[in-house]
């Protein structure tokens, strides 16, 4: 039974193949006259020519089936002479007819095969496209209609190498050009419905919707993947799921419907990107498209979906984009955005009223996820108008201790505690966010800052500010401080104010900060001014490329800021001064303190001062400059906060009264905020009375010399009105009249901090006649007193010694220092 079979078979394969190759003997033989019937047929159906120049004959060349093979075609419209482009020029076509429907008599293609050319279409200004080759001739009425060959049924397969397809619509303004290297396009029809798939390598040379908007996919390798489908009656094509690769190796998937039917033209595709770097998509997209990406100055990893909606013959399609962006980062002025994440969309028909384009675009990013350097940060941004990049920005960020010292120089700072909130929102051009020429930005800025419990060391000084709390708010313009309570481990100070200058400090080089700020401190005990004369002068300067630290930004600000701040104590105390009700103002900067009138209630009376301490900031010692008035102070108090002033020659145990003095001195600083002794230089005015001086060695001294009755453990003087000058260590002493209730003596020279004292003493011989509570106070000429005992006050070995001398060596003034 199987032999039979087989036998049957094998007789029905080979009259098969006899009759195939009856007919491909055929078909040879008639090859010249079948090609010149091809032409006669095709150009009798189209309003143009067709030339080949030559034709060949080769079965089975791409498969089963007969293979003609056409050289050297050109197709051309009627008027090609006017415009000289062929709509086809292909080196060659290979047509290869469905062998089964030969042997009935009817042909049919299988495949066709266009291979080293070009097909260019174009539509001109006026309407005139060369596609009107594809018209119907004008024919007589009367002519016969020529017959439905069906040629196309069971076309099944195109193929495209080395293929050139251009498209150029000038009253569009639209354009697309690609390169086929290998491209296969396998086609399924049935009824009215044509199945394509789609599978090669290819070359985009572009493809432009709007001229003014530039080129997608430009110059760009592709691999394409594409299912489609084909409905003739519906005249709607379907794009199923597909892909294409790009040179970059990333995959974006399409899907979607094209509707050509007149009540619809419309385009409505879905492309999804997955993991896709900005910088590799942006290579796909318009040169203009690019560049405002480039403006928005972010680089994410991209998930993203994107719905086209477009009119087909219109310009400008509508763009709706879901996407999930990761992986990117934001170089602010001061400082990175870095690890961020966002989700969001993007529209380019935000307000339907609007027409569709980049002003009517708008992206928003939620749920925005990262860190500013260490400190994290989460927040959103809606960016409208691509043409101005006009974003709407609100973000919060929270610092903890750890992701502070992240930032800080940990040899200077340290933070120890608490937290610091700020919320920031800006809106306005993200391109330029800051005007050089008007020195503002380029929108609305407003925030606060939140400053919880903290605290921080500095550590070169070991200076802990032990508890930082209030609220700052800040806008583009000023940083508003409503109230800050500040601890610095002995003092409370609360503090209010403003800082002006913040955007255009932030944005150019070396640009002034003001502070203006009111200060006060219930009770104050000054521990800051060894540490303002002890800053770091020479701290290392960072590499402009180095990464961002608080400590610069901080440093930065020190250098660039002046503080004008009005004080308040109710209590004050430095060193031996104590004092109450202390107002004033004081102006710092990085080069210079300034006071401005101050007044204090202090020493039993009024202190006022001003002045200045200079060269802050420079190699050289710092200068200050002192204005002060002691107003009906007692003197006693006075030498004890002075500490004697350096002196334990006169000390406040010897001394009783009430002291008003102008004080004008200059003098150099130490680091311990003692002065230069030899710098100081300046001048003294005083006004003591009801003066009293109690145990005072010198005058013990000439007790014991001359008037050992006299009760000069307790002397009280005239008043005593009197200029000195004082020159390092010295004060000079022009000659004064010390009159008492005990003794009335004349004294000039030179009074010493250090141990060059050289006084002379004129006690006139009157003296011997003994006071008693009668005695009037009153001047005398030193000239004309009569005689005298003259006296030396003079350092020797560490002691004031007091020593008789003659009038001549008591006239000897040394005031060389003075000249």
């Amino acid at each position: 039974m199987m032999s039979r079979i087989l036998k049957v078979t094998l007789i029905i394969c080979g009259s098969l193949v006899l009759l195939l190759s009856g007919v491909g003997f055929w078909i040879y033989h008639n090859q010249d006259s079948l090609f010149v019937r091809l032409k006669e047929l095709v150009n009798d159906r189209i309003d143009g020519t067709l030339e080949v120049r030559d034709f060949k004959f080769a079965p089975f060349q791409d498969g089963i089936g007969f293979t003609f093979s056409l050289i050297d075609v050109k197709l051309k419209d009627k008027y090609f002479d006017q415009h000289n482009t062929h709509l086809i020029d292909a080196g060659l076509i290979n047509v290869t007819l469905e062998t089964t429907s030969l042997l009935v008599g009817k042909v049919k293609i299988h495949s066709v095969k266009l291979a080293n050319g070009s097909m260019s279409i174009f539509r001109r200004k006026d309407g005139f496209s060369n596609l009107s080759v594809f018209a119907s001739p004008k024919k007589d009425s009367t002519t016969a209609k020529a017959p439905k060959t069906g040629a196309l049924e069971n076309l099944d397969e195109i193929i495209f190498k080395e293929f050139k397809v251009q498209y150029v619509d000038s009253l569009k303004e639209k354009s697309y050009a690609v390169d086929f290297h290998e491209f296969t396009n396998k086609v399924d029809q049935k009824d009215h419905i044509w199945h394509v798939n789609a599978k090669g390598h290819s070359f985009f040379k572009g493809l432009t919707f709007d001229t003014d908007k530039g080129t997608f996919l430009e110059n760009q390798e592709v691999v394409l993947n594409l299912d489609l489908t084909f409905d003739e009656e519906a005249k709607k094509l379907t794009v199923n799921p597909s892909d294409l690769l790009v040179q970059t190796q990333d995959k974006i998937l399409l899907s979607g419907v094209v509707d050509f039917n007149e009540n619809a033209k419309t385009i409505k595709l879905d492309f999804v990107v997955k993991e896709i770097p900005l910088a590799n998509a942006r290579k796909l997209l318009t040169q203009h498209l690019s560049t405002i990406l480039t403006r928005i100055k972010i680089e994410p990893i991209v998930t993203a979906q994107v719905h086209l909606n477009a009119k087909i013959g219109e310009p400008k399609p509508q763009v709706d984009i879901n996407f999930d962006a990761r992986a990117f980062e934001y170089k602010l002025r001061v400082g990175l955005l870095k690890d961020l994440s966002t989700q969001g969309t993007f529209t380019n028909h935000a307000d339907d009223k609007l027409p569709t384009g980049d002003a009517n675009t708008r992206i928003v990013g939620n749920n925005i996820h990262g860190f500013f350097e260490s400190i994290p940060i989460t927040g959103s941004i809606v960016i409208n108008d691509l043409d101005k990049t006009l974003a709407e920005i609100d973000c919060t960020l929270e610092a903890s201790p750890a992701s502070l010292n992240d930032l800080l120089d940990p040899e200077r700072y340290k933070v120890n505690k608490g937290k610091a909130v700020m919320k920031i929102t800006y809106k306005g051009d993200i391109k330029e966010m800051f005007n050089k020429t008007t020195r503002k930005l380029n929108g609305l800025l407003y925030g606060s800052v939140s400053l919880q419990e903290l605290a921080f060391t500095y550590i070169p000084q070991k200076v802990k500010i032990e508890n930082i709390r209030g609220d700052v708010a800040f806008t583009g313009e000023e940083v508003r401080i409503p109230s800050i309570q500040i601890f610095d481990g002995i003092n409370n100070l609360y503090i209010n104010g403003n800082i002006v200058g913040l955007m255009p400090y932030l944005y150019t080089e070396n640009s002034p900060l003001k502070a203006i700020v009111n200060i006060k401190i219930p009770d104050w005990e000054l521990n800051w001014l060894r540490v303002l004369l002890n800053l770091d002068r020479n701290r290392a300067k960072r590499p402009t490329n180095a990464r961002f630290t608080l400590s610069t930004l901080v440093d930065k600000a020190i250098d660039n800021i002046e503080i004008e701040a009005n004080l308040e104590a109710k209590r004050f105390k430095y060193n031996r001064i104590t004092a109450q009700n202390m107002k004033g103002k004081i102006t710092l900067s990085t080069k210079k303190i300034q006071l401005h009138h101050f007044s204090l209630n202090a020493f039993g009376g009024t202190f006022q001062v001003a002045g200045s301490l200079d060269n802050l900031s420079s190699s050289k010692p710092t200068q200050m400059n002192i204005q002060a008035k002691l107003l009906n102070t007692n003197v006693k108090s006075v030498f004890s906060a002075f500490n004697n002033f350096g002196q334990y020659s006169i000390t406040d145990r010897n001394i009783n009264g009430k002291l008003t003095s102008t004080i004008k001195i200059s003098a150099e600083l130490k680091n311990d905020v003692s002065l230069v002794q030899n710098s100081i230089d300046g001048y003294l005015t005083v006004d003591l009375r009801d003066a009293e001086i109690v145990d005072f060695d010198p005058f013990l001294k000439i007790k014991k010399m001359i008037f050992k009755s006299r009760p000069l453990e307790h002397v009280q003087l005239a008043p005593i009105v009197q200029d000195f000058v004082i020159k390092g260590k010295e004060v000079e002493v022009k000659k004064m009249q010390i009159e008492s209730n005990v003794i009335t003596f004349f004294l000039d020279g030179v009074y010493s901090f250090g141990d060059k004292t050289d006084l002379n003493i004129q006690i006139p011989l009157s003296n011997l006649r003994k006071r008693d509570s009668t005695y009037q106070f009153k001047e005398y000429d030193p000239e004309s007193i009569g005689s005298n005992i003259f006296l030396k006050a003079v350092d020797e070995n560490g002691k004031l010694n007091i020593k008789y001398v003659t009038r001549k060596k008591a006239r000897r003034v040394p005031f060389k220092a003075f000249r």
